[in-house]
């Protein structure tokens, strides 16, 4: 998942919001960052655990693979987002739009908890309101280009664009039968 789910999926503190939402920027044992940060780390690794070896995850990623071979995971995270921002109003009772200004009202206020190299996309982040875009397939397209800016040899991940359109039927079942799984399982914990 990308950076709207692992913020809603976060529990209903800052802290682990920014553990969730920043995840991938602390390496290494969970137990050497910060003990306040660990919960949500902790389930950022558990969300990419399930999501990695989900059925209807890999069944998005086979559909994009051929054309996009190890990339597709990274397309599919970004594409199930904006299924995510399209569909929120099942899965939550607060706007998006609001959803997204506590986010990143929470990152500023916890400027020392946010990851130095998540802080550098930070102002970008809440300027271009990332977690709203993904909404639109606009939105998803910069993502994928600014990510790919970041990835060694700059694939142009937004030319997958015009498959994830074409795919989007089959894209939005495998999605449908994986997302809720996984809202049930941040729900156990």
């Amino acid at each position: 998942m990308n950076h709207l789910a692992h913020a809603f999926l976060a529990a209903d503190s800052p802290e682990s919001l920014i553990g969730n939402l920043a995840g991938d920027f602390f390496k290494g044992p969970v137990s050497r960052h910060d003990l306040r940060l660990q919960e949500g780390i902790r389930l950022h690794r558990r969300v990419d655990e399930f999501t990695d070896t989900h059925p209807a995850v890999r069944a998005s990623k086979r559909r994009i693979a051929q054309e996009h071979g190890h990339y597709s995971g990274i397309i599919v995270d970004v594409f199930y987002d904006h299924l995510l921002a399209v569909s929120w109003q099942r899965f939550s009772t607060e706007t998006l739009e609001n959803f997204a200004q506590r986010v990143y009202s929470t990152l500023e206020q916890y400027p020392e908890l946010v990851p130095p190299a998540f802080a550098v996309s930070l102002p970008r982040m809440i300027s271009d309101d990332w977690l709203v875009r993904y909404r639109s397939i606009e939105g998803v397209s910069r993502a994928l280009y600014f990510l790919s800016r970041r990835l060694r040899n700059a694939p142009r991940l937004d030319q997958a664009i015009p498959l994830l359109e074409s795919q989007r039927g089959e894209l939005e079942q495998d999605f449908a039968g994986f997302f809720p799984e996984l809202v049930s399982l941040r729900n156990s914990e």
